[in-house]
């Protein structure tokens, strides 16, 4: 979530219409007109398919979930790619232009006809969530990834969340630069702005786990049948005391390793079982599922309280899930509003599908077709 907010686009409701895509890895072209509710594209690795939704991910977030360097992802010489489409305002017919230009050195996004400075105007105009095989590290990894995860939903149900982290950010990197320097002159102004903007941020992360508890059961229990599970929040400093307390105990320590060892940066979750650590005792299938499970629970949640769909990625379907649980996905699907899109190698995943609402592409060679 980088650069200053100068305005937001109030835009919702928001699906993708139209996909026009040029230059992605080896998308020379790609024009889709994908259904409202279930996308899937077909066809053998190494086709585009993964490419088609980092297209996808890259016209939401304003960047590529397979590098972080522009030059990897541009076609082959060529200068730069971009990938542009209509998003569906509303429940209506009428749509709204969307679009990203990436370069080797420079970003151009536009959306509803204006230019924006901030990607996070986009990201939060065309809310895009991935599912892919390495998303099954969500829970057994490292836990910048579930702040991550947090941070994303708080920040598309409360206006205020972006500014208090950015606030949070500063604070925090003024204080370990202070610490990194030796002294603690001057260490009570940062203190305060790590306990201002630190405590709302903590707030509004507890408050969204809250709301996203009972969205989470819900899918949870479809998945995995009725075992008690939960989560539990990790604020980042013992939250029997207050944070102040805590920064002025741990001065001494934070001095001699030089950086600030408790606050919301420190933050985490982890999902029970049965009052247990799930990733403790279930098998890597069932965490799987516990993934997919908290994934859709958020779009869910984003669903209802904000009637925003955007869209849902899931990359590599037939590697992430056996063909039991991938008729329960595909059923728990059909019941959302959000829109999907979904790769996989073998056409067989299809059949329990059903066609309503329902597109297919073919990707091979990096050519898209509709079936």
């Amino acid at each position: 979530m980088a650069m200053s907010i100068i305005h937001f686009v109030q835009i919702a409701h928001m699906s993708l219409a139209k996909l026009d895509v040029t230059n992605v890895r080896n998308i020379e072209t790609a024009n889709l007109n994908p259904s409202p509710r279930l996308n899937f594209i077909v066809g053998p690795n190494g086709s585009g398919k993964t490419s088609l939704l980092e297209s996808i991910h890259i016209l939401g977030r304003a960047r590529s979930f397979r590098s972080t360097q522009s030059g990897q992802v541009i076609r082959f010489q060529q200068d730069s790619l971009t990938v542009a489409g209509r998003v569906i305002e509303g429940e209506g017919l009428a749509t709204t232009p969307i679009g990203v230009r990436l370069g080797r050195r420079k970003r151009e996004i536009a959306l509803a006809g204006n230019r924006l400075q901030s990607s996070a105007e986009l990201i939060r105009a065309f809310p895009v969530l991935l599912i892919q095989p390495s998303s099954s590290g969500l829970l057994d990894g490292a836990p910048k990834a579930r702040r991550q995860f947090l941070d994303w939903g708080a920040f598309h149900l409360d206006a205020s969340f972006l500014d208090n982290w950015r606030g949070y950010a500063r604070a925090l990197s003024q204080r370990n630069a202070l610490l990194r320097s030796g002294t603690s002159r001057g260490i009570e102004i940062w203190n305060h702005e790590l306990v201002r903007y630190g405590t709302i941020v903590d707030c509004a992360r507890f408050a969204y786990a809250e709301r996203l508890r009972p969205y989470f059961h819900t899918a949870v229990s479809h998945f995995l049948g009725q075992m008690p599970f939960d989560l539990d929040t990790v604020a980042g400093w013992d939250r029997t005391k207050q944070l102040d307390e805590v920064l002025i105990a741990d001065l001494a320590h934070d001095l001699r390793d030089g950086y600030t060892h408790s606050g919301p940066h420190k933050a985490d979750f982890q999902v029970q079982a049965d009052d247990r650590p799930a990733k403790n005792y279930l098998s890597r299938g069932q965490m799987k599922l516990l993934v997919f499970a908290l994934l859709l629970a958020q779009s869910h949640l984003l669903e209802e309280s904000l009637g925003s769909k955007g869209c849902v990625l899931i990359d590599d379907l037939a590697s992430e899930l056996d063909n039991g649980n991938r008729i329960k996905l595909l059923g728990f699907l059909h019941q959302r509003q959000a829109q999907f899109f979904i790769t996989a190698t073998d056409p067989r995943i299809l059949e329990p599908a059903g066609m309503v609402e329902t597109a297919v592409f073919h990707a091979e060679n990096g050519r898209v077709t509709q079936v």
